[in-house]
């Protein structure tokens, strides 16, 4: 059984398949995320907005990782990044872009606009299981062990 944690997944995604996934994995996996998930990137905004405001110490934000989707309606994800990172406030929250595209322009593009990583989504639900487990250890495993 999982364990309580307050790490956090910000899962933008318009695909409620795609968030069901994830989180379906997460409980498979045994991954102690609390997963968040904003159907498009103006919910992430209002989400940030409400939790990283100016002055607020890093210490007293919830750990949290972004996985965000490339090809939604509205505010796409190629503009999301450009504006989280344009923002002081959020510019070393970790994005993980998280898309089905492969296309070497497009993860060009976001490496670019500084996405901490690109992660084409999986087919096999058990390559999802090992991706969200390396993408927990990576970002809040504990690093005195390594």
């Amino acid at each position: 059984m999982m364990t309580e944690t307050k790490h956090k997944l910000l899962m933008v995604d318009d695909d409620p398949e795609d968030i069901l996934l994830v989180k379906t994995a997460i409980r498979r996996a045994e991954v102690p995320l609390e997963v968040i998930s904003l159907y498009d990137g103006d919910a992430l905004f209002e989400y940030l907005n409400e939790t990283i405001t100016e002055g607020v110490l890093p210490t007293e934000i919830p750990p949290l990782i972004v996985f965000l989707d490339l090809n939604m309606p509205r505010l796409d994800g190629r503009k999301c990044l450009q504006r989280l990172k344009e923002n002081p406030n959020w510019v070393d929250l970790p994005i993980l872009v998280f898309s089905t595209s492969d296309a070497p322009d497009d993860i060009r593009r976001c490496y670019e606009l500084n996405a901490n990583s690109y992660i084409s989504k999986p087919d096999d639900p058990k390559a999802l299981d090992t991706i969200l487990s390396s993408v927990y250890q990576y970002w809040f495993g504990d690093r005195s062990q390594a």
